[in-house]
């Protein structure tokens, strides 16, 4: 939930952009959106820095700021260095989990279901990103778990750019179904077949991401 003006800007224009209604590459109009969200010039430059420092918005001097548009390479590598990164991790937790750790991941995805079912956006990339980083803290590495919450929060971005969550309302979501493997395994003390299973999960998610989308162009733009 938004704390301030600010936030709320930051949480409005993160949302249009997972929609689509703002689309990669789009040029952030400062003052357009002050006037389309009836907050002033200054919230919405605020708003613009956290979209930057997230990773999901970049600045080019004269040119302003603009949503970013990664090439198929700069994900393809991503993907593929957390995917092995997470194997690591994964394979580290097992064993180190607790009862009350199991519990507060099945109750992630219960949740993640939910906030699925009920079409909630906003929580849904939360949800998933606290399962994973609860499972890469439990490795006991800190330096893969910086790597891991980089690589995390980079192609999530991705996701949100090129799989809009509107997209996947009407298919099976096997998020779900695949968080439930890993961790049965990890509850078994199998680290190597977790670890593997969440490789597989995330690189089944790089499958997922469509490239060659084209969203239609009366989608309303911000």
């Amino acid at each position: 939930m938004a704390e301030n003006l600010e936030d709320l800007a930051y949480e409005k224009i993160k949302v249009a952009i997972s929609k689509g209604y703002i689309k990669k590459g789009d040029k952030l109009k400062e003052v357009s959106l002050a006037g389309n969200l009836k907050m002033s010039r200054a919230t919405v430059k605020g708003a613009f820095k956290r979209l930057v420092h997230e990773g999901l918005a970049e600045y080019k001097m004269n040119k302003g700021v603009s949503v970013v548009n990664p090439s198929l390479e700069n994900i393809k590598e991503s993907f593929q260095v957390r995917a092995h990164l997470e194997n690591i991790s994964t394979s580290l937790a097992a064993g180190k989990l607790t009862p009350e750790d199991f519990e507060a991941l099945h109750g992630l995805i219960r949740k993640e279901e939910s906030v699925f079912k009920a079409r909630e956006l906003d929580k849904y990339h939360e949800i998933n990103n606290t399962f994973h980083l609860k499972i890469a803290e439990k490795s006991g590495n800190r330096v893969l778990v910086h790597y891991v919450t980089e690589l995390l929060q980079k192609t999530t971005i991705y996701l949100i750019l090129f799989d809009p969550f509107y997209q996947i309302l009407t298919t099976n979501n096997p998020s779900p179904l695949e968080h439930r493997k890993i961790v049965r395994y990890l509850e078994n003390n199998e680290g190597g077949k977790a670890g593997l299973e969440m490789k597989k999960h995330l690189e089944s998610s790089m499958r997922g991401i469509d490239l060659k989308r084209i969203l239609p162009d009366d989608y309303l733009t911000v």
